[in-house]
């Protein structure tokens, strides 16, 4: 099963929350009502249409999958789950089936989070008269005590169609591999911290699509993420690049450890390579952000920042 991939904004520009209307409730995650921030609160001074944040439903899932695969592709992880060889001279078809199946891939995990009872947030852009609203951003949230792994989860988030491309080598590397060290990892800490070893919440993935980056989307979703968990529970991820392990330091969350994945097989793009000093592998980021009562006061008050 996939990994928390992380690819935040740069800049956090202003985003404006829609007027609350009764929205379907896709998961059992009670969410609880928090006051919104002096920056959030800043938000609402933007007139409507502007864009907002809402809670996705399964109807989305298509068009989160298919920006989702623009953000990920040629991402390190992804390139290894997949067990994909760089080809500089590939065509506009390989390239496209790559992001097809990277997108099938993706649905899968998106489908496994909703069905755990998990919450996945958008960003999204009214678009008036061209047409509906566009989906630009978004953050599956996996609540304490649930996890996405399971035969029966991934039957029911129809697995099998990533299976055919990608093969049992996936299989075995997400779940053999990946899974197992991630996991050891982040009880290892919870435990030291005095958490129960499944009481947190996981950022399973979050992404914004490569058109609209910069623009403080997922900066946004993070920060209503944290709004709602923070104050009893802890967050972990995995962040892919040292540029979004940084950022998310910057908001206070706290390096685990650095994960070396694929050392020996592949370079530091996730790409098979047959050459074995360039299979050096490439790094994982696992992180956490403790609840606000184990977080310095100094730090509480600049929002992490």
């Amino acid at each position: 099963m996939p990994s928390t991939h992380l690819l935040p904004d740069d800049h956090d520009h202003p985003v404006h929350q829609h007027p609350p209307q009764p929205k379907p409730r896709i998961s059992a995650w009670t969410v609880t009502k928090t006051p919104r921030s002096a920056s959030a609160a800043r938000l609402l001074q933007h007139e409507y249409p502007e864009p907002y944040v809402r809670e996705a439903t399964a109807a989305d899932l298509d068009e989160i999958s298919a920006f989702s695969a623009r953000a990920f592709h040629h991402d390190p992880e992804m390139n290894w789950f997949g067990g994909l060889r760089f080809k500089a001279d590939s065509t506009e078809a390989e390239e496209a089936q790559s992001l097809k199946n990277l997108g099938t891939f993706l649905d899968m995990v998106h489908r496994s989070v909703l069905i755990v009872g998990g919450r996945i947030n958008v960003v999204a852009l009214p678009q008036g008269a061209a047409g509906p609203e566009k989906l630009v951003a978004y953050c599956a949230w996996v609540p304490p005590n649930k996890v996405v792994e399971g035969t029966l989860t991934t039957v029911r988030a129809r697995g099998h169609r990533i299976l055919s491309k990608w093969g049992l080598g996936f299989v075995w590397r997400a779940t053999a591999v990946f899974k197992p060290r991630i996991a050891t990892i982040v009880k290892k800490s919870l435990k030291s911290k005095g958490f129960g070893t499944t009481d947190h919440f996981r950022i399973e993935i979050t992404a914004t699509d490569p058109d609209y980056q910069g623009r403080g989307f997922s900066t946004l979703l993070m920060k209503d993420g944290i709004a709602v968990s923070d104050a009893s529970k802890p967050i972990t991820l995995e962040a892919t690049t040292a540029h979004s392990r940084d950022i998310y330091a910057h908001q206070g969350f706290e390096l685990i450890e650095t994960l070396k994945l694929g050392a020996g097989d592949v370079d530091v793009n996730g790409y098979k390579v047959t050459d074995k000093q360039k299979a050096v592998g490439f790094d994982v980021y696992v992180m956490a952000r403790w609840p606000s009562s184990r977080i310095p006061a100094a730090t509480r008050a600049s929002g992490g920042q």
